[in-house]
């Protein structure tokens, strides 16, 4: 199957900024390499291989640790939003967060600049990597069909993979929607630029162009009608295979962004009609992982969730990262996630995240599910709550939260929230609800253009810049940017080494963004990590020696 990979590598080229020069070798064998699949378990297995995004683990040794199987992530999304925010301590950073995601915790211009606010490049990789996975797609979809089923359960398999192969297409084109593309207003989506989008397996020698934002979301939705369809009646291989649920999630989210509230509100009880069970929070102690494969939520994930390594610490340092004041204040004494979501990590440092068990004592199982891609049936509660309210049916959004938050809250959930009160409340829970797993950018977005009830925020973050002093790292000084309401920086650029292969492309249009404030430790007003000193004091007196 080495050879049939090599192909698929080499149909994404052009989209991913490559001239058709450096592409004829693959031109040249792609017929002899596609003779090679002669079965629906060729096209599974490079499915699986090429189209899936992989998981990976920490294997931790004596004195440093090392990733296993690491694939590209999207954790990148988890910093660009009000969620994390950055500390002046020196823990952990397994791979470079502190360096490779500045351009975006700081929303640059160009996703491709340093930390020193130099363009050093190398910022194509999730445009390819997705690009790359979709042409994955479009060689299977365009094959399967004639790949022999001498029986009834080879058939059932060949449209299960076909299903598949829809599903994750579908899936790559609305992250790259959603990424590189304005958020969709149905006044304006028939206008506003959409994505350069390809079907054919085959290598086009050609500029590729935009269409409109309205024909992108339009051939999501029909990928993952047709992913509905052939996945009706088959059964995913495991979780990390997408089945008939994740279709009609993903099919219900889609609809939510559009502002379909209806179709949206359709797809989730369509959803809950399969699956409507929830994990009971006070079955779990705080410490418990709270999301993995175990969840009785969970139907669909894949990817890892490393980011939670940004939590982890020692006895000597803290981890750099944490969740911010603002989204722990959220929580109220009475949920139960104000604790098993958000709490102390395992050497009592607050605010670290612990959904996920990402600390040390952990490594080195792989991880079960994802921290973008996961599926659970939480979002089908709360997309049919949020769509029930646009659509003036608010007592099913309140029974539908009602019935959400039994799972969740130490006291009788009651919602009594109407009118714009009852959609800020829905807005919340979800921040509340998918905490670090990816959703919350593409709030952010999509509430800036919600018509019935458009809202925005500023948001600021502060970048810690370290040096070292006496062989001792200090904070040298912290640098303050600003996220406007509506700001253009909600819309990603197109990677410069992509528009330069592709002019035709153009850009968008994302502002220039120097730090607003740059400032010193001990003249930081905005600094709020007193209350960590003040924490480290307390832990180091409640322990002795014999604690260790």
């Amino acid at each position: 199957m080495n050879a049939i990979k090599k192909t698929i590598y080499g149909v994404g080229m052009m989209l991913c900024g490559v001239s058709l020069t450096s592409c004829d070798s693959f031109l040249k064998e792609y017929s002899q390499d596609l003779a090679k699949v002669t079965s629906w378990e060729d096209l599974d297995e490079v499915l699986l291989g090429d189209a899936y995004i992989k998981t990976c683990r920490i294997i931790k040794g004596n004195y440093s640790s090392e990733i296993e199987n690491r694939d590209n992530d999207f954790d990148f999304l988890h910093f660009m939003t009000d969620e994390i925010t950055m500390t002046e301590y020196t823990g952990h950073d397994l791979i470079s967060y502190d360096y490779s995601v500045f351009p975006f915790y700081t929303w640059q211009q160009d996703t491709g600049t340093d930390y020193n606010l130099r363009y050093v490049g190398n910022d194509a990789g999730y445009w390819n990597t997705l690009y790359a996975r979709i042409n994955v797609c479009n060689m299977v979809i365009s094959l399967i069909d004639e790949q022999p089923a001498p029986t009834e359960i080879d058939e059932q398999a060949k449209r299960r993979v076909k299903g598949e192969a829809y599903f994750l297409r579908g899936l790559y084109y609305f992250m790259l929607a959603n990424l590189y593309c304005e958020p969709y207003s149905p006044a304006t989506a028939s206008s506003t630029v959409g994505l350069p989008l390809k079907y054919s397996e085959v290598i086009e020698d050609k500029e590729f162009t935009r269409e409109t934002l309205e024909v992108t979301y339009l051939n999501i939705v029909n990928d993952l009608r047709l992913a509905e369809e052939n996945l009706e009646g088959t059964t995913p291989k495991s979780l990390y295979r997408a089945g008939l649920p994740a279709a009609k999630l993903l099919l219900s989210r889609v609809y939510l962004y559009m502002q379909d509230w209806t179709n949206a509100a359709s797809m989730a009880r369509e959803v809950l009609d399969i699956n409507n069970r929830l994990l009971s929070l006070g079955s779990k102690t705080p410490g418990d992982a709270c999301l993995d494969a175990s969840s009785p939520e969970v139907f669909f994930s894949m990817g890892d969730y490393f980011v939670s390594a940004l939590f982890s610490d020692d006895r000597k340092s803290m981890a750099k990262w944490r969740i911010s004041d603002e989204m722990v204040a959220l929580y109220s004494d009475d949920d139960l996630r104000k604790d098993r979501y958000v709490g102390q990590s395992q050497y009592r440092r607050p605010n670290s995240f612990r959904k996920f068990n990402g600390q040390s004592d952990a490594w080195g199982s792989m991880n079960s599910v994802g921290s973008i891609f996961t599926f659970r049936t939480s979002e089908a509660y709360l997309i049919l709550a949020e769509a029930s309210a646009y659509n003036g049916d608010e007592a099913t959004a309140r029974t539908t939260l009602e019935k959400f938050l039994a799972s969740r809250m130490s006291s009788k959930a009651e919602v009594s929230e109407s009118g714009n009160d009852l959609i800020d409340f829905i807005r919340d829970e979800r921040a509340r609800e998918f905490l670090l797993e990816g959703h919350r950018w593409f709030d952010l977005r999509r509430y800036t253009v919600c018509q019935p009830y458009p809202w925005s925020k500023v948001i600021e973050h502060g970048y810690y810049y370290i040096t070292e002093v006496n062989y001792q790292s200090v904070v040298d000084r912290i640098d303050w940017y600003r996220l406007e309401k509506n700001d253009g920086g909600y819309t990603l650029p197109i990677p410069r080494d992509i528009r330069n292969f592709q002019v035709s492309l153009g850009n968008s249009n994302r502002p220039p963004r120097p730090c607003y404030l740059s400032t010193h430790p001990e003249a930081d007003d905005n600094d709020d990590d007193d209350d960590w000193d003040d924490d480290w004091d307390d832990w180091d007196d409640d322990w002795d020696d014999d604690d260790w």
